[in-house]
């Protein structure tokens, strides 16, 4: 099973991630596409940068790993806008960038920014057009497409995008997300950690794609691990310690904040973890949180990394 490492922050940390993720052979590194940070308005000051344009930059400043964005609403931007930044990065990048898409679900940002913001079940419609938009963009923009939103009309538009260039659908419903990523996606981002369910919703992406007349086993099924962690107690504390000053917030606060949402333990116990991951089928682990404190990143990628 591949690893991948999720970060955001200014360009320098994010460069700095980067860098000691090719230098560890780790797979991927992905960022996350918000305009803000954090659950209440307390926390929206915490800075947020556009990661497409960081992305674009690490295009440069990498090398070999995988670039993958973890993921993009739909509510932000025209998937025309999306299809050429997408095909622009990967083109900057010589072929290592991986686009995911998916609803939304940061309400306060979209409040903040002024952004359109429907019931689910309108950005599950958006989203839907906007795969197939994007779907053929990049496979054959003169087909043209004409959806329910959106529409690009018959054109050789240039520069055609790479072939294999892989579109991300992630969430964690049963039906939907999964339909949409056997319809159009070639990487399924699965939120849902829990043994049972897993099958049902990979059962329901293969059939999907079998009915599109797409190949299932080329669809890569991927999900995301938050993380705190240490190689023993007192480098856990001072992982929550570092991660908690920029909060206000004091180790033990942290450790109630984030008890619900976020696995705190040594690496040994994240390895089984992951082990248990593999185990259910997953290709690839995306690991949030972890890359907030850089001294950690190395530390976890020299104990979970082989």
């Amino acid at each position: 099973m591949e690893l991948g490492v999720q970060v955001i922050g200014d360009y320098d940390h994010v460069r700095s991630v980067a860098a000691m993720c090719e230098d560890a052979g780790i797979a991927a590194v992905a960022l996350a596409d918000h305009y803000l940070y954090g659950e209440s308005p307390q926390e929206w000051s915490a800075p947020a940068y556009d990661s497409l344009v960081q992305t674009a930059a690490l295009a440069r400043d990498t090398s070999s790993v995988e670039l993958v964005m973890l993921v993009s609403p739909i509510t932000f931007r025209h998937p025309a806008v999306y299809a050429k930044t997408i095909t622009t990065v990967d083109e900057i990048s010589d072929g290592r960038f991986v686009f995911g898409l998916g609803t939304g679900w940061h309400g306060g940002e979209h409040e903040v920014f002024g952004f359109e913001y429907p019931p689910m079940a309108s950005r599950f419609e958006w989203l839907e057009d906007a795969l197939g938009y994007l779907r053929v963009y990049l496979d054959d923009p003169r087909e043209g497409y004409e959806g329910s939103y959106w529409s690009l009309a018959a054109q050789d538009i240039k520069p055609t995008a790479r072939r294999d260039l892989r579109l991300m659908v992630g969430g964690g419903g049963p039906l939907k997300t999964p339909t949409l990523v056997g319809r159009y996606a070639n990487e399924y981002n699965l939120y849902h950690h829990e043994s049972d369910g897993i099958d049902e919703r990979l059962g329901v992406m293969r059939r999907s794609a079998e009915d599109a007349g797409r190949d299932p086993n080329d669809i890569l099924v991927t999900t995301c691990y938050p993380m705190v962690g240490g190689a023993d107690e007192a480098e856990i504390e001072a992982f929550l310690g570092d991660l908690g000053e920029r909060r206000g917030l004091t180790p033990e606060e942290m450790r109630e904040k984030f008890a619900d949402r976020i696995t705190i333990a040594s690496w040994d116990v994240h390895a089984e973890k992951l082990a248990e991951l593999d185990g259910l089928g997953f290709e690839r682990v995306y690991l949030q949180g972890l890359a907030s404190v850089p001294w950690a990143v190395e530390s976890a990628l020299a104990a979970l990394g082989d």
